[in-house]
C-alpha cells in the first residue's frame, strides 16, 4: 500500500519571509538590518524581492542565513486614475525567486495586464529557473476568473502581513480555496511583504506576522530552493506541522495521519463539502487522524490555536496514490 509523505526527505524545517522589501525599492530598513531583525527572531531565510529590481545579496548569507535572490513584479489594470486614483486599481503582482543566487536581471517582458499577457510571463519565467508565486489577492483587488487560470505557480500567498495591517484584510485561504477548486496545484505560502515604515516592536509594525516554513536537507541556497520547487513547505502565522501521511486504507477511502505543535482545531478539506476536524476547548491537539472518502479529488490540512494562529498545507491531490 503506497503512502504519501506531506514533508518528504531527510532534513528539517527552516522559517523564510518569502516577500520583502528593502532600501532598495520602498522598505525602510536597509538588507542587512533586515538580515539582523529576522535572524534575531528564528528565520533561517528571507527572499529580498524588491519592486522590479532583480538584485542578489548573497554577502548576506552565511551558515544561519540565506539571503534568496528575488523580485517583484507588478502588472497595472489600465483606469482613469483621475477618478480613484491608484486605489482600486486590478493588479498581478508575482513574486520570482531566482535558481541563479548571482543573477541580476529578470527575463525580458511585456508589462500588460491580463491574464494571458500574464501567463506568458509565468511561463517564460519558469523556464529560466524561476520560481514564481502569486500575491494578496485582496490587496490585488482580483477575482477568481484573474487568477483561477494562472499555471505554473510554485506558491499562494494565503496571509500577508503588510496587508493584514494595513487593511485589516491579510488572509488569502478564501481565494487559495477557490483556486484549489478549480485545479490549481501551488502550496500555500504566508508571507510579511514587509516595507517596515513603523518600529519592528510597534502595533504597526508590518513584519514577524506571517512565515513559510521551508523543509529541506540543509541551509543552503540550493536546498532551500529544491524544496520550494517541490512545494515541501506549508504557510503558517503560528500554528505548527511537524509531520504526517496519507494511504488507502482498506474500505477505499484515504487515511490522514500527522503531529502538530499542540492546537485547538485540526481540520481535513476536501474538493467537495465533505470534511472531517478535530476540536477541542485548549491547545492539547498534537495528532490527529482523518478519514475521508475515497473519491476525493484533493485535500488540504488546517490548523488553528488559541492565539489565533494558523497553518495550512498545499493541497494534496489523490492521484499521489496511484
Amino acid at each position: 500500500m503506497k503512502t504519501v509523505q506531506f514533508f518528504p526527505g531527510d532534513g528539517k524545517f527552516y522559517k523564510a519571509n518569502l516577500h520583502c522589501h528593502s532600501t532598495f525599492s520602498d522598505g525602510q530598513l536597509t538588507v542587512s538590518q533586515i538580515k539582523e531583525a529576522y535572524k534575531a527572531r528564528g528565520y533561517s531565510a528571507v527572499a529580498f524581492s524588491d519592486h522590479n529590481t532583480l538584485t542578489p545579496h548573497n554577502e548576506l548569507t552565511d551558515d544561519g542565513f540565506v539571503a534568496l535572490n528575488a523580485v517583484e513584479i507588478d502588472f497595472n489594470q489600465p483606469s482613469d486614475l483621475s477618478i480613484r486614483g491608484w486605489f482600486g486599481v486590478s493588479v498581478y503582482h508575482l513574486n520570482f525567486i531566482s535558481e541563479d543566487k548571482d543573477r541580476t536581471s529578470f527575463i525580458p517582458f511585456d508589462r500588460v495586464y491580463g491574464v494571458k499577457e500574464v501567463q506568458k510571463v509565468i511561463d517564460d519565467a519558469n523556464a529560466a529557473g524561476f520560481l514564481v508565486s502569486y500575491n494578496h489577492p485582496r490587496w490585488s483587488y482580483q477575482n477568481a476568473a484573474d487568477f483561477t487560470p494562472l499555471k505554473g505557480l510554485f506558491g499562494f500567498e494565503v496571509f500577508n502581513t503588510g496587508c493584514e495591517v494595513t487593511m485589516a484584510d491579510g488572509y488569502g485561504d478564501y481565494e487559495y480555496e477557490e483556486y484549489c477548486r478549480r485545479g490549481g496545484t501551488a502550496c500555500a505560502i504566508a508571507c510579511d511583504d514587509n516595507h517596515n515604515g513603523a518600529e519592528l516592536d510597534s502595533p504597526y509594525s508590518d513584519s514577524f506576522g506571517g512565515w513559510t516554513m521551508i523543509k529541506a536537507e540543509e541551509l543552503s541556497y540550493g536546498a532551500l530552493y529544491n524544496a520550494l520547487k517541490s512545494k515541501n513547505c506549508y504557510a503558517s502565522t503560528g500554528a505548527a506541522f511537524k509531520e504526517g501521511c496519507f494511504f488507502r486504507n482498506e474500505k477505499g477511502g484515504i487515511t490522514v495521519k500527522g503531529q502538530c505543535e499542540p492546537c485547538c482545531e485540526a481540520y481535513a478539506l476536501t474538493d467537495a463539502r465533505m470534511y472531517d476536524v478535530r476540536r477541542s476547548h485548549a491547545d492539547d491537539i498534537s495528532s490527529f487522524e482523518f478519514s475521508i472518502p475515497g473519491d476525493t479529488v484533493w485535500f488540504r490540512l488546517e490548523l488553528r490555536d488559541k492565539k489565533g494562529g494558523r497553518a495550512y498545507t498545499r493541497n494534496y491531490l489523490a492521484s499521489e496514490l496511484d
